[in-house]
């Protein structure tokens, strides 16, 4: 599990099979059907980002075709994301993909309705992302404050709050509006 997260992996907290793949030319044939409608309907190509902890126990790619100035910025009003600071992106038609150099150091911590792990780093305490785990595969959701290099043109952000949610809602609204994680989660 640690390293490049390329091939198949068992992941120790969900005991279960999780295929990752490498970029453009092994993606999984939905997201290279995606990439296809994305630039004939006059989308730029993916363009992938790197991100992770401030220890680099944790690191991310994140890919996606929406410009910097198109990206829906999130400013969750929950306390954890208050207290974090937390800036939030995602877009259903890309991908995120998770290496963990150094796996001893990954703190998965769920609260309120216990929905969704946020992936904080125990070393160095970084809230990177938060990972909802699906009948229809991982999906995510990722701190633009760790983005290695953040883009030109990203949005300020928009405040948000979910108070009064289910949590069956709450998954059905992730599932459909967070990002495909491809490999370990």
């Amino acid at each position: 599990m640690a390293g490049t997260g390329l091939g198949t992996a068992r992941t120790p907290r969900y005991n279960r099979q999780v295929k990752s793949s490498k970029r453009a030319a092994n993606a999984p044939p939905a997201a290279r059907k995606r990439r296809k409608a994305s630039t004939a309907a006059g989308r730029k190509l993916p363009r992938t980002y790197e991100g992770g902890c401030h220890c680099g126990a944790i690191e991310y790619s994140y890919t996606t075709a929406l410009p910097a100035s198109r990206w829906s910025v999130h400013l969750c009003q929950c306390k954890f994301c208050r207290g974090h600071g937390a800036r939030s992106t995602a877009d259903p038609a890309g991908e995120l993909q998770f290496r963990f150099e150094r796996p001893e150091f990954l703190r998965r911590y769920r609260f309120a309705l216990r929905t969704t792990d946020f992936v904080v780093c125990k070393e160095c305490g970084t809230y990177v992302a938060a990972v909802l785990l699906s009948g229809r595969g991982a999906h995510g959701l990722l701190n633009v404050n760790t983005l290695h290099a953040p883009p030109r043109g990203m949005p300020a952000g928009k405040a948000v709050t979910h108070d009064g949610e289910s949590g069956e809602l709450r998954r059905a609204r992730r599932g459909q509006a967070w990002t495909p994680v491809v490999g370990p989660v």
